[in-house]
């Protein structure tokens, strides 16, 4: 369900580009082609080579207005902007943007065009209606998400799990079978065995673990920084990473506090698999209206695009963040150590 929900986002976006274009072709019809026109076209047009978004969406927005002030008629593009920034923007962001976006469209109109009412509401009624559409969206792919998760921790508790604790056993019936009617276990025989236990044990805990990473973990408040020290102490790196906590400590939602673990987790995976590094450092930092999370090694480094296009790893960190309203930044060359940023709203 989570992956239809995310091709249906990305089937948006591929809509909202003929929005753009469509409404960019009416407004160059009514009102002739301008510099203006060109250069929000060139800047729409080069949005996928731009990062981070929210530069290339005050770019966009600033040529929109531009162009609004030499044709009148690029006002309706204002309704593709509404989405362009309920989609790039963190929802605390994008409702005053909106609503920016939305007076300018109608002070332009009714500067022009004279002031009516059907100038007032129908920019006010399209930001409402993208503001509307983009908090639901995220709303249920957050809750579709949750019960994924919760889903596949059910599956793996009902199975795997339960078949390793039915081996155990099996193996303990055996172990007793055999005293019982050899006596004297041939000594190779009994390690077996009981390397088959140890085994059956070992990666019955990691199904455990896998399967309270997937449930909603009951963390409290100020418990965050405890977790990431936890994180951090339990690599294999050891003192060679080190984990520091700046500002405030203070609850959070329970829900952005339970993925700033797991994204950590990934992040630190990500060092201690692939970096080859020497050292490394974890950093959390709590700011007014944000948290953060800063992640550097002195690795082999690697070039950040191939990072960002994969399905795993740094790839699926990215669109977790970018689900909750937040940003990821990679700073990284082959040879040269990377360091990973990510902030979300809280």
């Amino acid at each position: 369900m989570v992956k239809k929900l995310d091709q249906a986002w990305v089937f948006l976006g591929h809509g909202l580009h003929v929005l753009v274009a469509a409404l960019w072709v009416v407004a160059v019809l009514n009102d002739g082609l301008s510099a203006a026109a060109v250069v929000f076209a060139v800047l729409y047009a080069t949005g996928m080579f731009m990062s981070p978004r929210w530069v290339w969406l005050l770019a966009v927005s600033a040529a929109w207005a531009w162009w609004l002030y030499a044709a009148p008629s690029a006002a309706f593009v204002a309704f593709a902007l509404f989405f362009l920034v309920v989609r790039f923007l963190p929802i605390r962001w994008a409702i005053p943007c909106v609503f920016a976006v939305a007076a300018v469209a109608v002070v332009s109109l009714g500067v022009e065009k004279g002031w009516t009412l059907g100038g007032v509401i129908g920019p006010v009624t399209g930001g409402l209606v993208a503001l509307g559409l983009g908090i639901g969206f995220r709303m249920l792919r957050r809750e579709t998400a949750t019960a994924e998760r919760a889903r596949l921790a059910g599956e793996i508790h009902d199975t795997v799990a339960q078949g390793l604790v039915s081996i155990q056993m099996l193996l303990h019936s055996v172990e007793q079978k055999i005293d019982r009617q050899w006596g004297e276990v041939p000594e190779d025989l009994r390690r077996d065995l009981q390397l088959a236990r140890q085994t059956a044990q070992a990666n019955l805990e990691d199904t455990r673990r896998i399967i309270a990473e997937l449930q909603p973990a009951q963390l409290e408040g100020a418990d965050l920084p405890t977790a990431v020290r936890s994180v951090v102490a339990s690599t294999p790196m050891g003192e060679r990473m080190r984990c520091t906590i700046d500002g405030d400590a203070r609850p959070l939602a329970a829900r952005i506090e339970v993925e700033i673990v797991r994204i950590t987790q990934s992040l630190v995976s990500n060092v201690v698999k692939h970096s080859h590094a020497d050292a490394a450092a974890v950093t959390l930092t709590y700011q007014p209206d944000a948290v953060r999370v800063d992640v550097v090694d002195n690795g082999r480094g690697f070039q950040p695009d191939d990072a960002r296009l994969s399905p795993v790893g740094l790839g699926a960190v990215k669109r977790k963040v970018t689900t909750m309203g937040g940003t990821m930044d990679i700073e990284s060359e082959p040879g040269h150590g990377c360091g990973v940023s990510i902030e979300v709203p809280a």
